[in-house]
């Protein structure tokens, strides 16, 4: 999960998922340990229209696409979305390969190649491994 969703997670924890209610966003950051990158965070949120301003300092309001996006991660989705398919991704390319090896096998039985499959498969595993984790 990227820092952006993070906070904007601790937001709606905080607000108990409220509109109208309003957080000190320099604080929330600090606390989190970005302090340094408090601006960066603050306008990258509210560039995705997941806060907005009070006008009264550093405060701010989640709205209803931040309360939407908030309750997405909850339920596993949200920004881990692009890693979920990257890994996919990854799978499928090893999966592939691993057909290509066993095609291989299959026209020329020897051990190389069957070690060549073995090897396919526990790169497949491990890709595998690697989605589960983030599902």
């Amino acid at each position: 999960m990227d820092v952006y969703h993070k906070i904007l997670e601790k937001i709606y924890e905080v607000t108990g998922g409220k509109d109208s209610e309003s957080v000190d966003l320099k604080e929330l950051v600090k606390k989190a340990g970005f302090f340094p990158s408090y601006k960066d965070i603050h306008s990258q949120m509210n560039r995705s229209g997941w806060i907005s301003d009070t006008g009264r300092g550093s405060e701010v309001r989640i709205t209803h696409w931040g309360i939407k996006e908030a309750r997405k991660i909850a339920k596993g989705g949200g920004g881990d979305d692009r890693e979920k398919r990257k890994r996919a991704k990854k799978l499928h390319e090893e999966i592939k390969e691993l057909s290509v090896m066993a095609e291989e096998l299959s026209s020329e039985p020897n051990a190389d190649n069957l070690k060549l499959v073995e090897s396919g498969l526990t790169k497949v595993e491990k890709c595998l491994a690697d989605l589960k984790s983030v599902i």
